[in-house]
């Protein structure tokens, strides 16, 4: 829904966004005020249903269309008495801060993964059944993307989800260097953000894979700290150490001497 404005206000949100001399200073003041993402996206879904559905996928369909029927989204204008016109639309020289940051708001949305990792476990699906899932469904864009002569919509989606995901897990992100439609940021972010899924589920995986006895570990009595200490080395090194610079403590004095320490 639009939000509605008075003069008063338009003319003072005017003067503050002309004042502003940073770019990107433009662009967050006007993803404040009127919302820099005109549509409305799909969540976050570990089954990326937007690529198996048709209904989903038409859903991108939809947004595709929009965008390209609307050549003027980075223009915001008001009539008063006069027009005031809140125009964040790029120069050259500006396209890649635009692009990264469109992209940054994409990924804002990103839910947090070790709570919602908690909220779909269940007797019935384990992290490990989460995680072979999501590999699975990478797996499944993997062999779409062998077919190279399929150049459906669907297809150059998953390319550029896939190419987000793919810099994410390789931790080799340069980001777009160029303005870049709303849907090829949004599906690169979603490829970031699967991996970053994938990731945590991988954490979760190994935490609880810890024996307790490493997790709840009491701490060591002294004969037991002089047990480690003899069946780490450091007795013999410690003893022979002190022999050299002329002093003479038994195994059991040095022993005693770090564990007071520690």
């Amino acid at each position: 829904m639009t939000q509605c404005y008075s003069e008063n206000q338009i003319r003072s949100l005017y003067s503050e966004f002309k004042s502003l001399k940073k770019y990107v200073e433009k662009l967050a003041f006007f993803d404040r005020w009127f919302g820099i993402i005109p549509f409305d996206f799909p969540d976050f879904d570990p089954q990326l249903s937007f690529f198996f559905e048709r209904e989903k996928t038409q859903e991108l369909v939809d947004i595709f269309k929009k965008e390209r029927n609307n050549p003027g989204l980075t223009v915001k204008k008001f009539h008063f008495d006069e027009i005031f016109t809140f125009n964040i639309k790029p120069a050259n020289s500006n396209s890649s801060v635009y692009s990264h940051f469109i992209l940054s708001c994409f990924l804002a949305r990103k839910p947090t993964f070790e709570e919602w990792i908690k909220q779909h476990i269940s007797a019935n699906k384990t992290v490990e059944d989460l995680l072979d899932e999501a590999n699975g469904v990478v797996n499944t864009i993997e062999m779409y993307l062998q077919n190279e002569y399929d150049k459906s919509f669907k297809l150059q989606c998953m390319s550029v989800f896939y190419r987000g995901f793919y810099d994410a897990f390789t931790r080799h992100l340069s980001g777009p260097g160029k303005k870049r439609k709303f849907i090829e940021l949004y599906l690169y972010g979603q490829g970031m953000i699967y991996a970053d899924f994938i990731g945590s589920l991988k954490t979760t995986m190994r935490k609880s894979g810890q024996p307790e006895d490493l997790k709840t570990q009491a701490p060591l009595d002294l004969a037991g700290k002089m047990n480690l200490l003899n069946e780490l080395g450091i007795l013999d090194f410690l003893t022979k150490m002190y022999s050299n610079s002329g002093s003479s403590l038994s195994s059991n004095e040095v022993a005693e001497t770090i564990s007071q320490i520690t």
